[in-house]
């Protein structure tokens, strides 16, 4: 599930800068640039995957925030789905988005992209009214259970105004393919939000961009070129 190792078609992670303010996390790019992108990632964190993803976009001169979602929680003991999803029981969802709204005014954010978990943010970051250029993949519209519950986002769908895109696979079980199917079929009464649903894929098919699969491939490609796109 998700994002664990750096794929080869995204750059070698250049050095990147610690921060820690109202959120914490890694700094790529020029202060001065037009374009400041934060990035929210799935359970598993801030890995080489988005660090190269990361360097990616600085190199297409934006200053991009890769924000540490669990930090203070402690790294993983284990690269596992079961030791992931029991640091990631551990963030008050809630809280924390207070916390990255506020950095995204602070640092005059201006796109923001999540994957999984962060996908899930997405939704929420769009019903709250961020103004920023908001895409995320593979994200829960169903949901996800916490201490510091969000809402679910098909319960608030129609109402939102904040544009936003989402990215996911037909045959995401990790979401759930019924899940997709009805944020498919609500989407027209959805104004704000862009939904692109691809055949033939399920969860976590970014570092598709690696396979050696045509078809794989080229929606890999055209996920990395919609979210490029949308934040640059």
């Amino acid at each position: 599930m998700c994002h664990g190792h750096a794929v080869k078609a995204f750059p070698a992670p250049a050095p990147a800068e610690p921060f820690d303010r109202t959120v914490a996390g890694f700094t790529w790019g020029d202060p001065a640039a037009e374009k400041t992108i934060a990035v929210l990632p799935d359970i598993y964190g801030c890995n080489p995957f988005y660090k190269g993803l990361s360097t990616l976009m600085a190199q297409k001169g934006a200053r991009v925030h890769l924000v540490d979602t669990f930090y203070g929680l402690g790294d993983l003991p284990e690269a596992t789905r079961e030791a992931a999803f029991a640091r990631r029981n551990k963030v008050d969802d809630k809280s924390f988005l207070d916390r990255f709204e506020q950095f995204c005014r602070e640092e005059q954010v201006t796109g923001v992209v999540g994957f999984c978990l962060g996908g899930l943010y997405i939704f929420e970051l769009a019903r709250r009214g961020l103004s920023a250029d908001l895409i995320g993949l593979y994200g829960f519209p169903q949901g996800l259970p916490n201490e510091d519950p969000l809402p679910v986002p098909f319960d608030y769908l129609p109402e939102v105004d904040q544009s936003f895109t989402m990215l996911v696979g037909r045959d995401d079980d990790s979401v759930g393919r019924d899940n997709i199917e009805k944020l498919e079929k609500m989407s027209p009464e959805v104004r704000a939000m862009t939904l692109k649903v691809y055949d033939g894929v399920g969860h976590n098919f970014l570092p598709l961009l690696d396979s050696d699969k045509h078809s794989e491939r080229a929606i890999a490609e055209d996920a990395r070129d919609r979210m490029l796109r949308t934040l640059l």
